[in-house]
C-alpha cells in the first residue's frame, strides 16, 4: 500500500472536500485501494499511524453511511473491511435518503412560517430529492444496461 500513499493523500483530500473528516476520507481510499478480502483495522492504524479511537471511528462512520462493509474469514477473529458499493448504491437506500431529506427540508419551510428566500430555496431543494426519487430508477437502470454493454464491448 506504501506505493499509493500520495494518491491516497490526495483522493483522502477530495473525499474531505465531499464531507468526510480527514481519517474516514483517507481510511475509505486505503479501502478502495486494498485487495480482496479487505483492509484490517491493525493494518490501518499501522498504515495511517493515527490513534485506534480514529481509526475506530471512521470505520464506524463509513459503515453507518453504507461505504464499507466487513466480513470475517474461517474462524479468525480479524475483521476484513472492504467498499460496500452494493449498499452504497442500492435504490431502495438512496430512495430512502432523498424522502428523508424531501420531506425534511419541506417541513421546515412549513415550521418558518416565513416567506423569504430561504423559503423559496427550502422548497426548491425539496422538489429537486422529489424529482430524484423519481428519476433514480431509470438512471440506475440505464447504468446497468451500460455496464451490460460494456462487457460486450
Amino acid at each position: 500500500m506504501e506505493k499509493f500513499r500520495k494518491k491516497i493523500e490526495a483522493y483522502g483530500v477530495t473525499m474531505e472536500k465531499m464531507g468526510l473528516s480527514p481519517v474516514a476520507a483517507r481510511t475509505y481510499v486505503y479501502i478502495l485501494y486494498t485487495r480482496d478480502p479487505g483492509a484490517t483495522f491493525e493494518d490501518l492504524v499501522r498504515f495511517f499511524q493515527v490513534s485506534k479511537s480514529a481509526i475506530s471511528n471512521a470505520l464506524k462512520y463509513l459503515e453507518s453511511v453504507n461505504m464499507i462493509d466487513s466480513k470475517t474469514i474461517g474462524g479468525q477473529r480479524k475483521r476484513y473491511f472492504y467498499a460496500s458499493f452494493d449498499k452504497m448504491l442500492n435504490k431502495e437506500v438512496m430512495i430512502n435518503r432523498f424522502k428523508l431529506m424531501s420531506d425534511m427540508l419541506h417541513d421546515i419551510k412549513y415550521d418558518r412560517q416565513d416567506d423569504d428566500v430561504t423559503a423559496q430555496q427550502l422548497e426548491n431543494a425539496s422538489l429537486l430529492y422529489k424529482m430524484l426519487i423519481i428519476e433514480l430508477p431509470i438512471v440506475l437502470e440505464r447504468w446497468k444496461r451500460t455496464i451490460e454493454l460494456d462487457k460486450t464491448t
